[in-house]
């Protein structure tokens, strides 16, 4: 087991608590420290500042590991527009539309009444002017699905590995679901850059409902994949990419949440 496994462990066996938020941020501190100058929890929040001088607090604790990892070699514009569908408590798109600043724009989906609540909290207490927050998830057609609503990172449409695994965790609800290729009309964006997506297993129909906005902008796309039903998404989130015309993919291995990277595609 490797160390950060062990503290992956560890973590999961506290209660949750002010403690437990210490000794996380610790821990993160310790595993990012090429890239986060600042990680602690004070005045009981979460306060996270990247070595680009970024600065982001929760008043939940959250994981940086996207912000060190899944942005590496991302340019970050004043005007460019980007997607954060799986926002959770909008930690990283407090980040982003930091990075970004007016008049750029980041739009986030969130089906989950629990972190729905928790992000909007979060972005007031940011002070973030630059979000748009569509309260429903992303998919291939628009409607209403059952959603295994938890408040936490691992809320999920799919029975993922851990839906799965601790089902006690999560309550069924039904939630209204919408396409990204219609959301972006009825915002009327002028374009999409970017687009970091982590919706615990629905990755394909997302990008499927996205398949417009692909090909029309070419936004560099980030995906982390997920297990449902024990098979792996990720050939899924490659092949929807493959057929929005994107042809330089890269895939980041993982046990369980490979991390698939498509840059815009030589034409």
């Amino acid at each position: 087991m490797t160390l950060k496994n062990l503290a992956r462990s560890v973590h999961a066996r506290l209660p949750a608590g002010p403690l437990r938020n210490f000794l996380s941020a610790l821990a993160y501190r310790c595993f990012y420290r090429s890239a986060l100058a600042d990680c602690a929890w004070r005045n009981g929040r979460f306060e996270v500042r990247t070595v680009d001088g970024t600065f982001v607090v929760s008043e939940r604790e959250f994981d940086p590991a996207p912000l060190v990892e899944d942005f590496a070699g991302i340019e970050f514009r004043p005007d460019m527009v980007a997607l954060d569908v799986g926002a959770n408590i909008g930690a990283v798109a407090c980040w982003m539309a930091r990075r970004i600043g007016p008049p750029g724009r980041v739009v986030v989906f969130e089906p989950d009444p629990d972190n729905l609540a928790v992000l909007r909290r979060n972005l007031a207490l940011n002070g973030v002017s630059n979000v748009t927050v569509v309260a429903r998830g992303a998919w291939d057609r628009p409607g209403e699905l059952e959603f295994h609503a938890g408040g936490g990172y691992t809320s999920s449409f799919c029975r993922t590995s851990y839906v799965r695994a601790r089902p006690e965790r999560y309550r069924v609800v039904r939630v209204p679901v919408t396409t990204i290729d219609a959301e972006a009309a009825v915002l009327g964006l002028p374009r999409v850059d970017l687009i970091k997506m982590d919706i615990e297993g629905g990755e394909g129909p997302a990008l499927r409902g996205a398949a417009g906005t692909l090909r029309r902008w070419r936004p560099v796309v980030i995906v982390e994949s997920h297990v449902v039903d024990g098979r792996p998404t990720v050939g899924d989130i490659v092949d929807a990419l493959r057929d929005a015309g994107y042809d330089c993919i890269d895939v980041r291995p993982d046990r369980e949440t490979s991390v698939v990277t498509a840059r815009r595609p030589v034409v």
